[in-house]
């Protein structure tokens, strides 16, 4: 009997985002020749929105890349936390800084955390990092590189309002929103694509 293995594709997204953390840093210094290109940088020790867990409203309006591409646009609610993240200092809408000279707008990049501040049952709190896949049918939201602005701070969390592009994609998506629960697949979850389709990544009980 087979069945789909969730270990490994947990395993493969880490392996994703430590390949591209260490592109990043082999790439820190590199210069673009147009700002179409990406800048992949670890910002070491910056206030950033951490989106991973959150899930978005969509606005009804367009938010607008670099490069001028419009896409349809949703509000996601994300701690503020401090430290070391990596950004393409090209991608999204950021300005080819870390940090914006308006003290009002923070960036939502990222770090893979084993635990983060997360709405659970509607109190924010530092909860443990639960990682699910998604199926297709379910549209996520992307905030890597986008702008945020400073919100309220509840129960001593520092929050941003950051607004993102809404996205589909043919197979699946990784979050970290939900704790695990499958309904949150439903409630534009900021996430990722899966570039395979996790139906076909097995395990053989057998042996």
């Amino acid at each position: 009997m087979k069945r789909t293995d969730t270990r490994i594709l947990q395993l493969t997204a880490m392996a994703l985002v430590g390949a591209t953390m260490f592109f990043a840093a082999a790439t820190a210094d590199a210069k673009p020749k147009q700002s179409s290109h990406r800048q992949l940088t670890i910002c070491q020790d910056t206030e950033f929105a951490l989106c991973a867990a959150s899930t978005c409203v969509a606005t009804g309006g367009i938010v607008r890349d670099n490069q001028g591409m419009k896409h349809k646009a949703v509000s996601c609610e994300c701690p503020i936390i401090t430290g070391d993240n990596i950004a393409d200092l090209n991608g999204g809408n950021m300005k080819g800084s870390c940090t914006s000279s308006d003290p009002n707008v923070v960036y939502s990049t990222f770090e893979f955390s084993d635990s983060f501040p997360q709405l659970i049952d509607g109190t924010w709190q530092v909860a443990p990092s639960v990682m699910q896949v998604c199926p297709s049918q379910d549209s996520f939201s992307q905030c890597w590189n986008w702008q945020c602005e400073r919100g309220d701070t509840v129960n001593g969390v520092a929050l941003a309002d950051c607004t993102c592009p809404m996205e589909q994609t043919s197979n699946a998506f990784v979050t970290q929103a939900g704790q695990g629960d499958p309904s949150a697949c439903a409630e534009l979850p900021v996430g990722g694509p899966l570039f395979f389709n996790p139906s076909s990544t097995h395990v053989d009980n057998r042996h």
